[in-house]
């Protein structure tokens, strides 16, 4: 069996997906160089869940910081197999 650093949210998965249905929005740009335009989005526009590129957001400590936690937390916590 493989090993994989690869977090979820197990059962809270369904409600999270039913939120970004709701919530979330996603649009495409076809660039040769989408990097380039990533780039310039995520330093111009105030993107709160985004950590790269995006310590101008007034969240990104918090953020920083409540993901670490959440890391610890979940690698702390038994693996149940289904």
């Amino acid at each position: 069996m493989g090993r994989t650093e690869r977090l979820t949210f197990s059962d809270g998965e369904t409600a999270l997906s039913a939120w970004m249905d709701e919530h979330a929005r996603v649009c495409w740009y076809v660039a040769p160089e989408p990097w380039l335009i990533e780039s310039k989005l995520i330093s111009e526009l105030v993107l709160p869940l985004n950590l790269d590129k995006n310590k101008h957001s007034g969240f990104h400590a918090a953020l920083t910081v409540a993901r670490q936690s959440q890391r610890e937390t979940a690698r702390n916590l038994p693996v149940l197999l289904r």
